[in-house]
């Protein structure tokens, strides 16, 4: 029988958020939200009728905004299982040869899904993992768990770009255009002073990719189908390695407390492209998301002029609303132009931070989507790529109806 093991890292080093990028900003830069980290901690139980006898693992990381623990190993008999959990109990995912709750599978960790996955991320800095149950069959030898990797959550003012470009799969970010004073707003506090965006910031979901990197994505009409940018995932292994959170917010205006979340793994890729940098995809556990709703695509043409507001996860906080611009006298958001970036996007003074790459630019007339946040530019000005161009690309995934 293993005795209980307790790994802890300080976070030590300090990373600083990247200037706005200078026009244009073509290729938005990695935002990195977590460290993975090499470990060989195995788990097992010698004992024939009580896998509880078994001492717990706790993997622990000092000031860690979350815990995503890696298999390489995952072999028990049938009665057992694994139960990875915060240390209050409040979040709780379950393994076992029967039945699995949500994880994902990372390329570059050799995770094959079946004996080698990640299991989901733990909020906070502890992870505790302990077998329950009974054997069903002979404890054998070979049989246990072994955790291989972990992630851990930088704190949110040490979230930045890498050293490297390229160190993380087409992962995550979004240019930081930030102008005069934040505008940005907690979604709670929306709740009874602009009851349209409050509802519509529903559907959005905050991504964590391969356990390092942050986006934005929402739901798209009522069927399985989620959109994020190109430059957040562009593979079949990026949709994999994927954890998509939903109501990722403030549970009140003025608390720091998060509501709870619901976490789902990333399934399938079904179309991507880069010059409009858009990943349409599906997840698994959908049913586990139906409650959040889901938007709808403005399809016309968008004109200048037009009312605006952006729900994102800026920074990989919890989730925000831009709704007014101090760039437009305080007022408003609104669409500045719609030929950007070579005619493909539409720009607009709304805040925006790394992180809220994928979010969508909501017609305030239609209540609908009409672009896709990916840009930042050195004028204080974002844009999105159109929704009207990116519709004809996808269309064949919502049987040709506008959702």
């Amino acid at each position: 029988m293993k005795h209980a093991v307790s790994i802890a890292f300080r976070l030590g080093c300090v990373l600083v958020l990247g200037s706005t990028l200078s026009p244009p900003a073509s290729a938005a830069e990695p935002l990195v939200a977590g460290i993975t980290r090499a470990t060989n901690l195995r788990l097992f139980s010698d004992a024939t009728r009580d896998a509880g006898k078994a001492q717990p693992i706790i993997v622990s990381a000092r000031d860690a905004t979350y815990i995503k623990v890696h298999l390489g190993q995952f072999d028990l008999p049938r009665g057992v299982t694994l139960e990875i959990s915060s240390p209050d109990g409040s979040e709780v995912h379950r393994y076992s040869s029967q039945a699995r709750d949500a994880h994902t599978v990372d390329a570059a960790l050799d995770e094959d899904g079946r004996s080698r996955f990640g299991a989901m991320s733990i909020h906070g800095d502890t992870a505790i993992l302990r077998l329950t149950g009974t054997p069903e069959e002979p404890w054998a030898g070979h049989r246990g768990v072994q955790v291989t990797h972990y992630d851990e959550g930088l704190p949110l003012d040490q979230v930045a770009r890498p050293a490297a470009a390229g160190s993380l799969e087409g992962a995550a970010t979004g240019a930081r255009a930030i102008c005069g004073a934040k505008d940005l707003q907690p979604v709670a506090c929306l709740a009874g002073r602009d009851s349209q965006a409050y509802s519509a910031a529903r559907p959005v979901a905050r991504l964590l990719i391969g356990g390092r990197a942050l986006c934005t994505a929402w739901r798209v009409g009522s069927d399985n189908r989620l959109f994020t940018n190109n430059h957040c995932f562009n593979s079949a292994a990026g949709v994999a390695s994927t954890e998509v959170w939903f109501n990722h917010e403030a549970a009140q205006c003025g608390s720091g407390a998060a509501a709870a979340v619901t976490k789902v793994s990333g399934a399938t890729l079904l179309k991507t492209d880069v010059a409009l940098d858009y990943s349409l995809f599906t997840v698994n556990q959908f049913a586990t998301i139906a409650q959040f709703g889901h938007l709808g695509l403005d399809v016309g043409t968008p004109r200048p002029g037009q009312e605006i507001f952006i729900p994102q996860h800026p920074g990989g906080r919890l989730k925000e609303l831009a709704v007014t611009s101090d760039a437009q006298g305080g007022g408003r958001c609104t669409l500045i132009s719609t030929t950007a970036n070579s005619g493909r996007d539409a720009s607009y003074s709304c805040d925006t931070e790394g992180g809220s790459s994928g979010s969508p630019v909501i017609g305030r007339a239609s209540n609908r989507v009409v672009a896709l946040h990916h840009l930042g530019w050195s004028d204080c000005t974002n844009s999105g790529a159109r929704i009207d161009l990116i519709w004809p690309q996808v269309k064949q995934y919502f049987n040709n109806v506008v959702p």
